[in-house]
């Protein structure tokens, strides 16, 4: 009898972490969206707002306020000529570390980068640029305190612009025979302490060769180069898949190859093949699918969602239903409550599926363009959160139908989607972070970023001392660990004596760390843990 009651109490915990997804709400638009969606909390309200664009015959930004899908502000992005192409992916991050958010949104038929002002959607710069597809990058490049935004170009440029006042601050021509479509990746390649930069190219004939460009950050020289075999569109990711302290960055082309290459000097570990007219479009997702401590690797081609082991061998293939195909990538977050993530993604026509990561069975498949009722491409990648703060995981997606040259026919929808009790963590933004390197441990030390309770006031990096600070209001001991943002751990200091007051660590005294983002984690003798996110120059 014990046993039986077990069981129903079992089959009950699973049908309710697996729920059928429930459509929250919608928010009607005149164009599909080809550019990324992402969310913060951009009017410090406490909830999360998603900010996407639109293609011409609509050629507004949009943010929406996550929890009911209500407009806080949109932004015509049209040229005179009446054409604003919003098909890049956006970037809510504070460039000036005054505790509010902007948004980096690129253009395309209007070359132009756009910041906004994040509560207000007012414009707080307009950089005129070549044009670009380019999801736009971010980081501290030259150490000088001062952020850089970064994006490839048409016309096969890499640019470079001031955060803050979004004046052209350099270009690399990387190859004037293609377009630079891809995000540019940032991470330290090398393990030199410095920054770099990864890029891959688009040529406009089948005469030039493709290739994979390494360049390092604060000099602008190229570190290496890798040919592929085809055209390249979604950016790398990045991870260190065997584990021997050095970084590989994975992506894929249009002959259907995915590569893993050396950070260190780009020469080809292994790659993996689907075979002919199995274009590898979409970008890779990397995450420890069973929970074994090892990475396995995400990736689509046509119709295929596949997974990789971490030496390249065969984990589980899922076939796209009526043979369509994945553009923008898998969302990689835990929906179903085991503890390990799923693949959450969207399809040419219209379906957004949840795959269980263990083994690519599939947990739900919601039509979207049956509900909508016409032709609708899911051409964006998921996010997802607990957007209505209810204690279940949605999922956000935008879709719809455009067209080219006759554009004015297009037409489009965004959708919130309640997808169930999960452990996540969140998927915020195209790639995952603003690094844009697609792996999921980004924000390994903790789910969700703790508020900062009564033991401690406040944390912070002050970047003419080059110290962390922050405020205690108890003697108490503690460790304290700054991670970076693929979960590497730079350093800790065990059982440090804190004082009723202000506390200071100098990390000049430590040398394995550079600018970018990082988790301080500060795990005091009573049990409690504190994690912050903080921006280090």
């Amino acid at each position: 009898m014990k046993l039986i009651i077990y069981f129903l109490i079992l089959m009950l915990s699973l049908e309710l972490s697996a729920k059928t997804p429930e459509i929250k709400w919608w928010f009607d638009t005149k164009d599909a969206s080809a550019g990324q969606s992402s969310a913060a909390d951009i009017d410090n309200d406490g909830k999360y707002e998603v900010i996407f664009g639109c293609y011409r015959n609509d050629s507004c930004v949009y943010a929406l306020n996550g929890e009911n899908g209500s407009l806080l502000w949109k932004y015509n992005a049209s040229t005179k000529y009446g054409e604003g192409c919003n098909d890049v992916a956006t970037l809510p991050f504070d460039i000036d570390g005054d505790g509010k958010i902007e948004v980096i949104v690129p253009s395309s038929c209007n070359p132009t980068t756009f910041c906004f002002y994040g509560e207000t959607g007012e414009v707080r710069w307009a950089s005129k640029t070549r044009g670009s597809d380019s999801p736009p990058t971010i980081a501290d490049l030259d150490g000088d305190g001062l952020l850089e935004i970064l994006h490839g170009e048409f016309g096969g440029w890499l640019n470079c612009i001031s955060a803050l006042t979004g004046e052209k601050k350099w270009e690399i021509p990387v190859n004037l025979k293609s377009w630079i479509q891809t995000a540019p990746t940032i991470v330290d390649v090398n393990n030199d302490g410095q920054l770099d930069i990864v890029v891959a190219t688009w040529c406009l004939s089948k005469e030039d060769t493709n290739k994979v460009y390494a360049f390092d950050g604060k000099t602008l020289e190229k570190l290496w180069e890798f040919a592929v075999k085809d055209v390249i569109y979604h950016g790398t990711a990045v991870a260190d898949l065997d584990e021997d302290g050095k970084i590989e960055l994975l992506i894929g082309d249009y002959s259907g190859e995915m590569y893993v290459l050396n950070g260190h000097d780009g020469s080809l570990k292994w790659s993996h093949q689907f075979g002919e007219y199995y274009a590898v479009s979409g970008p890779v997702s990397i995450s420890d699918l069973d929970g074994d401590g090892k990475l396995e690797i995400v990736v689509s081609g046509w119709f295929k969602m596949i997974a990789l082991r971490n030496d390249g061998s065969f984990y589980w293939e899922y076939q796209i239903p009526d043979y369509s195909s994945c553009f923008r990538g898998a969302a990689l977050s835990d929906i179903d409550d085991d503890g390990l993530p799923d693949v959450i993604f969207g399809t040419g026509i219209g379906k957004l599926i949840a795959l269980k990561g263990t083994n690519g069975g599939e947990i739900w498949l919601v039509d979207l363009a049956e509900h909508y009722g016409k032709k609708f491409d899911l051409d964006n990648a998921p996010l997802v959160a607990d957007f209505d703060q209810d204690g279940l995981l949605d999922v956000f997606v935008v879709g719809g139908h455009m067209e080219y040259p006759e554009f004015r026919n297009g037409y489009g929808r965004a959708y919130m989607i309640s997808a169930g009790k999960g452990a996540g963590p969140e998927w915020l933004m195209f790639q995952n972070n603003p690094g844009r390197n697609s792996n999921y441990l980004w924000k390994a030390p903790s789910n969700v970023e703790n508020e900062i309770d009564n033991n401690i006031d406040y944390i912070y990096f002050d970047n003419n001392s080059k110290s962390l600070i922050f405020q205690s209001n108890t003697d108490a001991v503690a460790n304290v660990e700054l991670f970076d943002y693929l979960g590497n751990k730079s350093f800790s200091i065990l059982n440090i004596e804190l004082i009723n007051g202000k506390n200071t660590i100098d990390l000049r005294n430590f040398s394995n760390y550079s600018s970018g983002l990082y988790f301080v984690r500060i795990s005091l003798a009573n049990g409690l843990t504190i994690n912050k996110k903080i921006l280090l120059f």
